[in-house]
């Protein structure tokens, strides 16, 4: 005989079920996740996942910039900047960092420039779907 969804619950273990958040609190929690990767996971209580989650964006970030990776920034002039632009802010607060620093200029000439620009773009794109993860978890629809 099946279970109902009700009987389910009641048997699943207390760590895996996750009492939703509430919204304000959640997109907070985001926000804070967009700043500083992994700070999400942290504050949820995932501190493995979360340090896992930081390392690997600010890795991946830093390896592009000393790949002479190029950070975009926004120039309306070029339109289809705006997409490599929002993939580069998605690491966040490294991304003012740099910005600010003078670093990610990038050099065409050299050979690992295409390697670094993606590595900044990806960088950016997975602390998004971090971001998400986070969202999920905080609303109680993963563990």
């Amino acid at each position: 005989m099946e279970k109902s969804d009700k009987e389910l619950d009641s048997t699943a273990s207390p760590e895996l079920v996750r009492k939703p958040i509430n919204l304000g609190t959640t997109l907070a929690i985001c926000f804070a996740g967009w700043l500083v990767p992994g700070l999400s996971h942290i504050f949820l209580g995932k501190w493995i996942r979360g340090i896992i989650f930081a390392a690997c964006v600010l890795l991946m970030f830093l390896l592009g910039l000393g790949m002479h990776g190029r950070l975009f920034d926004l120039m309306i002039e070029e339109p289809l900047q705006i997409f490599a632009f929002i993939a580069n802010v998605g690491v966040g607060l490294p991304y003012v960092l740099a910005e600010k620093m003078g670093s990610g200029v990038g050099t065409m000439s050299a050979v690992t420039y295409d390697y670094g620009t993606t590595f900044l773009w990806v960088a950016g794109l997975l602390n998004y779907l971090i971001i998400l993860d986070a969202f999920d978890v905080a609303q109680g629809r993963k563990p």
